[in-house]
């Protein structure tokens, strides 16, 4: 082999070596330095790259689609210390800020902007030490939030500086940003190329009449959990599923707000329309709270309930508090209405009377001897609060004798009595949509004094909501409702899903008889203890009660604390809406003159024609010059 061949082969040789190494050579220097800094871009420690997208909670409604609950939407801008510490993702902002401020900065097209940017960068920035790059983008990012928010930036400093000395790496700047203005914060912050700041979405609840029906609607907590009311029974179908999205990273390892890698759409939350009626719901309140005022008390309930349906119109109770504040929820938060038990007194001798007709073991023209104020048996007195002697039918009811009742009662017998206690609702739950109702209680049915009691309304509790249920028996024609509160189910698209069906859960009373009844009830308000409940221009009918409440340390009833109940209709021929007012303790110099028929009736007569009014019901009587003027005031 030629010796100029041997040393061409060996020069080749020691090339492919000499440029293999160098290869790996400069493959070494950019894994150690270049691919290094690289690396470390996209992997800032503790920097969340996903967003959550939080899902519209569904609307609540009335009857008539007024909107009841409805959602703002919300961000916290949070500040995260990592990143700040970073700072090569920092410099392109600080290099942002100083061309801002130069002449002409505006003007440039994009190129020209990147070209400056990089000059800066390299030429100024660059020879700034940590420090100094992390104050000036810091204040730069400052300057734009503020603007924004309209406060100092040194509020904002002050508040990021003490949260980091405390440890914190996430700092919660500022809450409850609304969307539009979170919005604008991240496109500023994005077009300045300020790194560290992020938004945590949210929803707030917000209640437009935040006073009306607090315990029905109910709110909600600061993670978008119902708490009470319709916001807590039908959590599962108003909250919806939240979504996400990935925050997108450049290629230099900036992270983009504005623009994200992916998006998860939320799936949002179905509305709920209720039964209410908001402005008949406004009515209740305001009467109850001029009645709470002017007898000096903080407890009782007014209900507005559609007999042939079941459907909750109104329901007020007190003590209430405010939907968007809660500050007295604790004090507040219980639904007088529906979950007050107690007894009752002489609205509940329309158990007695009525079932002695639907019996046929008696009619209205039908008599009987109240035995001069007081009967005895077996062993046991029944005391009546007047001393009456031959009384009708109609009478009893007129003049509300505890007596009478009972002998009508002892007419169809101890057991067929109490099974129309349980036909009419008492003793057991309504099964009201909501948590928190009571059930009531129905005392022993052997022992007879507690039989005898019961007649006229003691020795057994109830409650508001279940008063109302039965009165609309003799409202409706005869059948027990279960009572209404949600109407229907509503999809974000306006389809509805699902309706609540109207439910008879039994009938109570032949037809004739609940017709019977009513004109009964009529003859009570025109002149017997409900005289005081009459409405202008329309036939009404209903019952008073006035029932001592039992003081457990004296162990008997008390002498100066009532419950003072009214339970009516309107108009008597075919009603159209049924109303039971409790008031609690209403205090009195003479506490002989506080009743139903002087306290409650009162207040049912001014609901009453606000309510028919406003439902436009045709009046049935005529009136005089006088209460035309003052109905139309009312108006």
């Amino acid at each position: 082999m030629k010796k100029s061949s041997i040393h061409s082969r060996a020069f080749l040789v020691c090339l492919v070596l000499v440029a293999g190494l160098s290869l790996l050579s400069i493959r070494l220097i950019a894994i150690q330095v270049w691919d290094r800094k690289v690396s470390a871009k996209w992997s800032i420690p503790g920097f969340i790259l996903e967003e959550k997208i939080p899902a519209n909670r569904g609307l609540i409604v009335d009857r008539n689609d007024h909107l009841i609950a409805r959602n703002l939407s919300e961000a916290a801008l949070i500040a995260d210390v990592n990143h700040f510490n970073f700072y090569d993702n920092l410099t392109r902002a600080v290099a942002h800020r100083f061309a801002s401020k130069m002449a002409g900065w505006k003007n440039l097209d994009e190129q020209k902007k990147n070209k400056l940017l990089t000059k800066i960068r390299m030429e100024r920035v660059n020879k700034m030490d940590r420090d100094e790059v992390r104050n000036e983008h810091l204040a730069y990012a400052l300057e734009v939030i503020s603007t924004e928010l309209e406060m100092p930036a040194s509020r904002l400093r002050e508040r990021i500086s003490s949260e980091e000395q405390s440890g914190k790496k996430r700092i919660v700047v500022e809450k409850r940003i609304p969307e539009e203005k979170a919005r604008r914060i991240e496109h500023a912050l994005q077009a300045r190329k300020i790194q560290g700041f992020s938004f945590e979405r949210s929803q707030r609840r917000f209640y437009l009449k935040p006073q009306l029906a607090p315990h029905l609607i109910g709110f909600t907590d600061h993670a978008g959990v119902g708490q009470l009311g319709v916001e807590k029974s039908m959590q599962e179908i108003l909250c919806g599923i939240d979504g996400a999205r990935e925050l997108r990273r450049e290629e230099n390892g900036l992270i983009n707000l504005t623009e994200p890698k992916s998006v998860l759409p939320p799936k949002h939350g179905k509305h709920v329309k209720m039964t209410l009626d908001l402005d008949l719901q406004a009515i209740a309140e305001d009467e109850l709270q001029q009645a709470c005022e002017l007898n000096g008390t903080q407890r009782g309930s007014i209900i507005v309930v559609d007999p042939y349906t079941g459907d909750i119109l109104a329901m007020a109770s007190r003590p209430y508090f405010d939907l968007n504040v809660r500050e007295n929820v604790k004090d507040a938060g219980t639904n007088f209405a529906l979950a007050t038990e107690y007894e009752a007194g002489s609205v509940l001798k329309l158990v007695a009377m009525s079932a002695a007709l639907n019996e046929r073991r008696a009619h209205r023209r039908s008599i009987v001897h109240c035995g001069w104020g007081r009967i005895l048996r077996r062993g046991y007195r029944v005391i009546d609060h007047h001393s009456y002697g031959e009384l009708t039918f109609d009478e009893v009811l007129m003049k509300s004798s505890n007596t009478g009742a009972f002998l009508f009662a002892e007419k169809i017998g101890r057991e067929r009595f109490y099974d129309y206690l349980v036909d009419f609702g008492f003793g057991e739950a309504t099964r009201f949509p909501v948590r928190g109702e009571g059930r009531g209680y129905i005392s022993d049915q052997t022992n007879m004094q507690n039989f005898a009691s019961a007649t006229y309304g003691y020795g057994l509790s109830v409650t508001p909501v279940q008063l109302a249920m039965a009165y609309s028996v003799i409202a409706n024609g005869g059948k027990l409702m279960r009572p209404r509160l949600i109407d229907s189910i509503v999809t974000s698209n306006g389809r509805v899903v699902d309706v609540t069906p109207v439910e008879a859960k039994r009938r109570v009373l032949q037809e004739d008889v609940a017709y019977e009844m009513r004109l009964s009830l009529e003859q009570v308000v025109q002149d017997g203890t409900g005289r005081r409940g009459k409405v202008s221009g329309y036939r009404a009918g209903g019952k008073t009660g006035t029932s001592w409440k039992w003081d457990n340390e004296i162990k008997s009833y008390s002498k100066n604390r009532k419950h003072l109940t009214f339970a009516g209709m309107l108009p008597v021929e075919d009603p159209k809406f049924v109303c039971v007012v409790t008031i609690d303790e209403a205090p009195a110099i003479d506490p002989e003159k506080v009743g139903g028929g002087t306290i409650a009736a009162p207040v049912f007569a001014k609901v009453a024609s606000r309510v028919a009014a406003h439902l436009k019901i045709p009046m049935t009587e005529p009136i005089d010059e006088e209460s035309s003027i003052a109905l139309t005031a009312q108006q």
